[in-house]
């Protein structure tokens, strides 16, 4: 449903997609955004199928997203709202929230902040497979609906702080499992590599409270990348990506915070 501008499509969470703390995870998140922003572009004949055929390539650059501390059960629904709010000479920019479903006597509109499971910004680029180069958005001005409407205080490029000395480091060869469609490691399992650096101790007491990823270089099956992780003066926690030749194909900078007290089990039950 797009409504002034802004695209909705409502899920239903699977197991796979909820930590111990019957919350959406990472990955999930990123999916389901992702998936919005691919229904979105269909009905605008702009998917990744309808622009192969000129040679050319969604990709995605960077995300920012913050987390709340929203419960979100097995088999719930929630809706991805999102919404172009940006468009430059290469980039356009998708801004979005998921929210948990509201009560069916409430429209959307009205829900309340303690609702929102999370929120943030997105850069894509369109690639040109011939050239390896990005195109203008000029085929896209009269196709896709501006809506000037900021989830982060600005979409200036986030800069990565310089990494101290690294608290851990492990390799990962990537396997068929890492690929996406066209052959890459998906942006996804990016993610889910350098989120296995994180210390036990810190999983055990804290939650993911935002997530800031810059993807830099595609890289293919049987690829080994090294990830590090060290902290930041702000206390944010830096995974860098190197492939074998040692250059970084993919940033993140994750914020973590004492995590709130699990649901009631019994609630998980009798709901």
């Amino acid at each position: 449903m797009i409504t002034q501008g802004k695209y909705r499509h409502t899920y239903t969470s699977t197991a796979s997609d909820i930590t111990p703390l019957y919350r959406l995870t990472p990955n999930a998140l990123l999916m389901y955004f992702q998936d919005s922003f691919a229904r979105l572009m269909t009905r605008h004949r702009l998917a990744a199928f309808d622009i192969v055929g000129q040679r050319r390539m969604w990709v995605i650059t960077e995300v920012q997203m913050d987390i709340q501390p929203t419960v979100t059960f097995w088999s719930e629904d929630f809706t991805v709202e999102l919404w172009v709010s940006e468009l430059t000479s290469l980039r356009i920019y998708c801004d979005f929230r998921i929210l948990r479903a509201a009560p069916s006597a409430l429209p959307l509109a009205d829900e309340k902040n303690d609702m929102l499971i999370a929120s943030g910004t997105s850069q894509w680029n369109i690639l040109n497979l011939d050239t390896k180069r990005l195109e203008t958005t000029d085929f896209l001005a009269d196709r896709l609906t501006v809506v000037p409407e900021l989830m982060t205080a600005s979409h200036k490029k986030v800069r990565f702080p310089k990494p101290q000395p690294a608290l851990m480091q492990m390799q990962h060869r990537a396997t068929r499992l890492d690929l996406d469609f066209n052959f890459h490691v998906s942006n996804r399992s990016y993610v889910s590599i350098a989120l296995l650096t994180m210390p036990e101790e810190v999983l055990a007491t804290q939650m993911l409270t935002s997530l800031t990823v810059h993807w830099l270089h595609e890289t293919y099956l049987d690829d080994t990348l090294t990830c590090s992780l060290s902290r930041t003066d702000d206390g944010s926690y830096l995974h860098s990506l190197t492939n074998a030749e040692g250059v970084v194909v993919c940033q993140l900078l994750s914020r973590w915070q004492q995590q709130p007290d699990a649901p009631d089990i019994s609630e998980v039950i009798n709901r």
